[in-house]
């Protein structure tokens, strides 16, 4: 027996078969390789198509495609001050070209901002002021024009008294529940005034499915080096106590030297700026980073590459091809920087521009470096239909 599939005929015998009688998985597979803001428009058009974009199983395959095929050179722009510019820019490593602006939607207590994490196409980001860090948190995706505030805690009688409680927070996603979670660690202090002491911390986890917080017990968190964290491969990672670093890096983390914990090549990566560098006649600032590498359970760090800027600056990111992206700080004037990129094969390196600029208004957190993000998709999460976005997408 054997099956043949007609199209439909028109009276003078012509094919008419529309895009509208493919198979539901083929439409998907096509739906799937279009811009959000494509996909946005698409959903308008009939019941059908609005259900299958809003299906929970496509979303999930369009985002899992969007961040396979994200662009390798794109880096988004986080201004650390929003009172004097308030969106995001999403700019082409290479060339410096503007690909995308984003406004953002929300106002944050002392008018800076700072990514957190990334996961998926959704930013965790909070205020750079000290005392609303961690306390205050915004999730974002700006390709879909969502976010939430999360200002609910389980702990915030601690949250509130920032001169006795320290918080870290991150975020990740649960394969096993097909969620995204962000979490908030709080140390308090003890009887003894020790934010470290005999106090253990107290950890809560936010679900976006359910935008509930739940405590967690007993939850064995170590003292910390810094908030500073990335997500790599599934999980989540800070430097803590005893954790071991390559020898050639200094201990005093973000004392003498400014480093950042990144995501390269599916691993752990640390790239700091070397303290020899201060002794270099003429001045030169080298940046070597580092791969963590697992072999037979044992964990190693690989010196990946050095790359070397004639300015003094902050490491903020790398993207997948390998540019190193670095806050320059000028000598002139220290409260005013440049977003560099350097590449670690080609030694190519590019002035974009982008940096803070000082003023009388400029919070006292000044010379906290700016933060960016190199593998931003363009995704449907936090996606949720409706008419509200058809303005956006048109």
């Amino acid at each position: 027996m054997s099956i043949a599939a007609v199209a439909p005929v028109s009276n003078n015998g012509v094919s008419t078969t529309t895009f509208h009688d493919l198979p539901e998985e083929t439409t998907a597979e096509i739906f799937s390789r279009l811009s959000v803001k494509d996909l946005i428009k698409s959903s308008s058009v009939n019941k059908a198509w609005y259900s299958l974009i809003n299906n929970p199983s496509f979303i999930s395959s369009q985002i899992r495609k969007a961040v396979n095929f994200c662009d390798d050179n794109a880096v988004l722009i986080i201004p650390p001050f929003i009172s004097h510019q308030n969106y995001c820019s999403l700019i082409s490593a290479d060339t410096s070209r503007v690909i995308e602006k984003f406004d953002i939607p929300f106002v944050t207590k002392s008018g800076s901002l700072k990514l957190i994490a990334q996961v998926d196409g959704m930013l965790l980001l909070t205020d750079l002021h000290i005392d609303y860090a961690a306390r205050e948190l915004y999730l974002w995706n700006p390709f879909v024009r969502r976010h939430r505030v999360l200002v609910s805690s389980c702990f915030k009688r601690l949250l509130d008294d920032r001169e006795k409680s320290y918080y870290v927070v991150g975020m990740g996603y649960d394969k096993g529940t097909d969620d995204y979670k962000v979490i908030r660690i709080v140390y308090v202090q003890d009887g003894k005034g020790k934010q470290f002491g005999e106090v253990a911390p107290k950890v809560e986890v936010y679900s976006l499915r359910k935008n509930t917080w739940k405590k967690m017990g007993d939850s064995r968190v170590p003292r910390l080096v810094n908030e500073m964290g990335a997500y790599v491969d599934g999980r989540y990672y800070w430097l803590f106590g005893e954790f071991n670093v390559p020898n050639r890096v200094p201990r005093l983390f973000g004392v003498i030297a400014p480093f950042k914990l990144m995501s390269f090549e599916g691993s752990l990566a640390l790239c700091t700026l070397d303290p020899d560098c201060y002794n270099l006649v003429p001045p030169k600032y080298p940046f070597p980073i580092w791969l963590r590498r697992q072999r037979k359970g044992v964990g190693s760090w690989v010196l990946l590459a050095t790359a070397v800027l004639k300015q003094y600056g902050h490491p903020l990111n790398i993207t997948k091809t390998g540019t190193l992206i670095v806050e320059s700080f000028q000598s002139q004037r220290p409260d005013e920087t440049h977003i560099v990129s350097i590449n670690f094969k080609s030694r190519i390196s590019k002035y974009h521009g982008y940096g803070k600029h000082g003023g009388p208004d400029v919070s006292r957190e000044v010379l906290a470096p700016s933060t960016v993000d190199t593998s931003f998709p363009q995704s449907l999460i936090m996606y949720e239909g409706g008419k509200s976005l058809l303005k956006y997408a048109k």
